[in-house]
């Protein structure tokens, strides 16, 4: 039996193989002329036909070959391990969705409201509930949208008193300015909210009691503190509710010196001077920067006659005949804006 016989019955030649490498089909290797002998000689072995096609130039390392020559094909094939992948429980999953977002919750939009804002002025109960439970610091309870309010400041201006109650409960500032220099308590005098306002006065449990005086005496930027706020609206039972937790009664607006009572004569009410004068003890003849008195002011002769006469009328007289000054003083506080200290 030839070589070239061996050969043939070992490995078939096929020219459409590929083989993978570049040297050509392997058979035209094994079976070239230089390299095989023509003479026939007995087949000793299987081992002997592949040392004689290991020593052939394939063009291949032979490093590579044999690192294959211990490979066994009865091994199994290797599989590819799956990247580890991590489930969590279902308590876990239940913790994680626990936790809010707490960037987005309190995150402030265009004009500066967050989510505690927004359900404040629209007073979602519940929703004011959950962000104060799950905010991490009370000053987040504070933040100023652009023009000033705070989620204390909207909830008394739009009337919810559970909200604002609630909000005072966990703490947010009571003496807190918007851009107009005005507290909460200003809102709640001026919109007339006698229901937020006592939200705000009402003591919180467990808490030393608040000394609430400094704060209702707190002027805006127009010079007005809660007393002349009320006084210039007519409002008796806020008056009496201002009065009962500290307000200064006496107080002097910071434009002209008014007081409440100045206030209530100006307006010619005199139901309103009357329960100042006989409830709050008003001083009757308290003068304002250019030394009037409330009787000066007086535009009804029902009002002039509930307040007492003054001493000094040579400067009664000399105020009468200029009437410019009061028509100034009226003009300045209509025009007045309030200054945008953001």
């Amino acid at each position: 039996m030839s070589a070239k016989k061996v050969c043939d019955t070992k490995i078939f030649e096929d020219e459409t193989t590929d083989s993978g490498f570049l040297s050509g089909p392997l058979s035209e290797q094994l079976l070239s002329s230089d390299n095989l002998d023509t003479r026939e000689e007995p087949v000793e072995s299987d081992n002997k036909v592949i040392s004689e096609c290991l020593e052939l130039d394939s063009g291949v390392d032979l490093c590579l070959s044999e690192g294959l020559s211990n490979v066994n094909l009865s091994d199994p094939t290797p599989t590819p391990q799956a990247p580890l992948i991590v489930i969590e429980s279902e308590t876990t999953q239940q913790k994680n969705h626990d936790i809010p977002p707490l960037a987005i919750l309190f995150q402030q939009d265009d004009d500066g409201d967050t989510q505690l804002h927004i359900a404040a002025v629209h007073g979602c109960e519940k929703s004011v509930g959950t962000l104060i439970r799950v905010c991490p610091d009370k000053a987040w309870l504070n933040v100023p949208n652009d023009y000033g309010h705070t989620a204390l400041h909207l909830a008394v201006m739009s009337g919810h008193a559970v909200v604002t109650r609630m909000l005072v409960l966990a703490g947010a500032s009571l003496a807190t300015r918007d851009v107009q220099g005005e507290t909460p308590f200003h809102k709640a005098v001026t919109g007339n909210h006698l229901e937020c306002l006592q939200a705000l006065l009402s003591p919180v449990p467990d808490h030393p009691p608040r000394k609430l005086s400094t704060i209702l005496n707190q002027k805006n930027y127009r010079g007005q503190s809660c007393v002349h706020l009320a006084a210039n609206a007519g409002h008796i039972e806020t008056l009496q509710r201002l009065v009962y937790f500290g307000a200064d009664i006496n107080a002097r607006e910071g434009l002209a010196g008014w007081t409440p009572l100045h206030v209530a004569a100006r307006r010619g009410d005199a139901r309103l001077v009357q329960f100042l004068l006989q409830r709050c003890a008003c001083a009757p003849d308290a003068r304002d920067y250019a030394g009037r008195t409330p009787r000066r002011l007086a535009r009804s002769p029902r009002v002039a006659a509930l307040l007492p006469d003054d001493d000094d009328d040579s400067d009664d007289d000399v105020y009468d005949s200029d009437s410019d000054s009061e028509n100034l003083f009226e003009r300045i506080r209509q025009s007045s804006n309030p200054i945008n200290v953001a």
